[in-house]
């Protein structure tokens, strides 16, 4: 298992916090993966950067090690062709950057990734090839661990090139805490590819948007809110991935599923998918 998700796993094990229970599974294994959030009856695009949209869309990613939960606002991803980042590592004041990496259309993705130091000039650049509908998440430090020249202490840039459009996110941690940083996109807007493999999809449904990252089954986990800024209901589904790209089943809102369909959102209203405990409350 990449050192990402085993050291997130790790900090969730060693937790002595304990819970009210329902959809929680806190003792289970960390299940990573992404997700997308789709309109079904929409013919307007979601809210993104300078455009008005129907829907607003974004993740809470959590640690559930104490409450309130160690958590940090995530937005949907634009996907990008080229990107640069924020990058930093250091064992000393343990910080580092998790990257995750998604790939959701019908070609493998071939990803360079360029280390520059604060100076601009370039560390180091590798390439990783992400299979089609596929995710991985790794630290910086974990990407570049077979790359000498890399510094174990670093403060720098990361310029992500690929040959089709993939989706990204950073997370900072310094320890367990952490924060989403911003992500540049350096190439034109590109939607989300139509997933025509999935179960009663809407022929010609290209409304989405994608979280590159979702955790579940353990203290880490993810919730979604979904808002409707339309003057009529709109209907929605949420569909997980694992990293793999197949099916990830959770419990949200004490509902067992890896998609959540015809969910209707009144004008006006929102509706919020996490884990809840024996009150119905969501930890985040």
């Amino acid at each position: 298992m990449p050192r990402f998700l085993t050291i997130l796993f790790c900090l969730a094990a060693l937790s002595t916090a304990a819970f009210a229970q329902d959809d929680h599974n806190d003792a289970g294994p960390l299940v990573v993966g992404y997700a997308i959030v789709t309109t079904t009856n929409s013919g307007s695009p979601f809210s993104r950067p300078g455009l008005p949209g129907e829907c607003v869309v974004f993740e809470t990613f959590g640690y559930r090690s104490q409450d309130p939960a160690l958590q940090a606002g995530v937005l949907p991803a634009t996907l990008t062709t080229r990107t640069v980042l924020f990058a930093t590592a250091g064992i000393r004041l343990t910080r580092n950057v998790g990257v995750a990496i998604t790939n959701p259309g019908s070609g493998d993705a071939v990803v360079t990734m360029t280390l520059r130091r604060a100076n601009g000039s370039v560390t180091s650049s590798k390439t990783i090839t992400i299979p089609t509908r596929q995710q991985i998440s790794r630290f910086m430090d974990e990407l570049f661990a077979d790359v000498p020249e890399v510094p174990r202490d670093f403060d720098g840039t990361l310029t992500v090139t690929s040959n089709t459009p993939v989706a990204i996110l950073a997370l900072r941690f310094r320890g367990t805490h952490f924060s989403t940083i911003p992500i540049t996109s350096l190439s034109p807007f590109v939607e989300v590819p139509e997933l025509i493999a999935l179960p009663n999809w809407p022929p010609g449904t290209r409304n989405s948007v994608l979280l590159p990252q979702f955790a579940a089954q353990s203290l880490w986990a993810s919730e979604i809110i979904v808002m409707n800024n339309s003057p009529v209901p709109l209907t929605v589904r949420i569909d997980l991935f694992k990293q793999d790209g197949t099916p990830l089943v959770t419990t949200l809102n004490r509902q067992t599923a890896s998609s959540f369909q015809d969910l209707v959102i009144r004008p006006g209203g929102l509706i919020r998918y996490s884990p809840r405990d024996a009150n119905f409350d969501s930890d985040f």
